[in-house]
């Protein structure tokens, strides 16, 4: 018990850091980061659209190495070589190399680490606690994201030159922090990460079809697209904040941060509710209710005290929400009827499809914001998540047919035998 709660606390550890160096200091940091790099919204997110479509191509033969090889140093190696590439990118290099590092964490935050990942945890959780499993993963991860962003924004507060904009010093200072942390866990793993699946030299073929279904593997990819354009538009809160909610950006970050910690409730509950209700009729529920806070946010200019109340708050009832979605979105596999020794292969697919955004939802976004700066920028913005989230819950609804058919094949099946 003790070596099954220990493995899953080093697999939360290591979910949330190797994505803290690409991620989280763009997401609680973002106006740092355009200050010290001199770069605009286009520019990063063109870096990201490199890290998606490396990341792209990681996301198949990741699958298949999840399928047939421990954990232990698959992630190993993705952590260590994730944090060698946060020791270059603490130096500032120019503007003109953003692109080529995060092509290198494409590759270092997936090809080892991914299916690894997802797999450990689906087996963690059997068939009855799938999303509990999955539940205790996003909530451990948002846990580890918050303590480490408390600490990162306050070596930003202490450091920085004064209380309303960051420092050269502070921002390289974050991302040294991170950049040594994961190098740290990299060798955790390596000495006390007991692997829990056995290397398999024997099965089918990289590719095979054996005993899956693809629509619900199709239905699930649009899915996870869609909540996963949900989670990357958090990345624009702190910015939305200094720009329309007259914030200062580290009032900003020091927000998000807050916001951060809603995660790990939101997360756990989401878990024991999908075990409950089911994980796709939670879904369905979810995205009816990012799709009212979206359409709030498209309609409202926070031009009055009530105004920036109720955008405030419907701000992070969005937040909670898609945070909500991502934690059970992967239980969606077994639930599915997918069988366990083919989850490598389908979370490889699922992902392939289903995190396209990271090739293009920071650069399509950032140009929208760049084209049309303030408030008719981010309603485009929030006009566009939107139309994406309404996509998610069609794509919903017709899971939760598929998975109620076959369920009631199942039973008349056992009836009849």
């Amino acid at each position: 018990m003790t070596q099954r709660y220990s493995g899953l606390i080093l697999l939360i550890l290591a979910g949330e850091l190797i994505f803290s160096l690409p991620f989280h200091i763009t997401r609680f940091f973002k106006t740092g980061v355009l200050e010290v790099f001199q770069i605009s919204n286009t520019n990063l997110g063109d870096a990201f659209a490199f890290y998606g479509i490396f990341a792209l191509l990681s996301y198949f033969p990741g699958g298949y190495l999840a399928d047939r090889y421990p954990p232990r140093k698959l992630i190993f190696y993705s952590l260590l070589f994730t944090g060698i590439g946060g020791i270059y990118f603490a130096t500032i290099p120019k503007p003109t190399m953003l692109p080529y590092l995060y092509a290198f964490w494409g590759i270092t935050t997936i090809l080892f680490f991914w299916g690894a990942l997802i797999k450990y945890t689906s087996d963690w959780g059997g068939m009855d606690q799938q999303g509990r499993a999955f539940g205790y993963l996003e909530a451990g991860r948002a846990l580890v994201a918050s303590i480490f962003s408390s600490i990162a924004f306050l070596l930003v507060y202490l450091f920085s030159q004064n209380s309303e904009s960051f420092s050269r010093n502070s921002v390289q200072l974050v991302i040294l922090f991170y950049a040594i942390t994961t190098i740290v866990l990299s060798f955790l793993v390596l000495f006390f990460l007991q692997d829990k699946i056995k290397k398999r030299t024997s099965g089918s073929p990289m590719g095979a079809s054996i005993n899956i279904n693809y629509y619900p593997v199709f239905l699930i990819s649009i899915i996870v697209v869609c909540a996963y354009c949900g989670f990357r538009s958090i990345d624009n809160i702190s910015l939305y904040l200094v720009e329309i909610g007259n914030f200062t950006p580290i009032e900003a970050s020091g927000f998000v941060t807050l916001l951060s910690y809603l995660r790990i409730i939101s997360a756990l509950a989401a878990g024991f509710i999908a075990d409950k209700l089911t994980s796709i009729k939670l879904i369905i529920r979810l995205f009816i209710i990012i799709i009212i806070g979206q359409s709030i946010l498209f309609s409202i200019h926070p031009q009055t005290f009530y105004h920036s109340l109720l955008v405030t708050g419907t701000l992070i009832v969005v937040f909670i929400s898609i945070v909500a979605l991502r934690a059970v979105y992967f239980s969606l596999i077994t639930h599915s009827h997918i069988p366990s020794h083919r989850i490598g292969f389908c979370v490889g697919i699922i992902s392939l499809v289903g995190f396209t955004p990271d090739i293009f939802f920071h650069s399509l976004t950032g140009r929208i914001l760049d084209a049309e700066p303030g408030i008719i920028g981010f309603q485009n913005y929030y006009l566009v998540t939107m139309l994406i989230s309404i996509l998610g819950l069609l794509a919903s609804l017709k899971l939760s047919r598929w998975i109620s058919s076959k369920n009631s094949i199942q039973d008349v099946s056992r009836t009849n035998n």
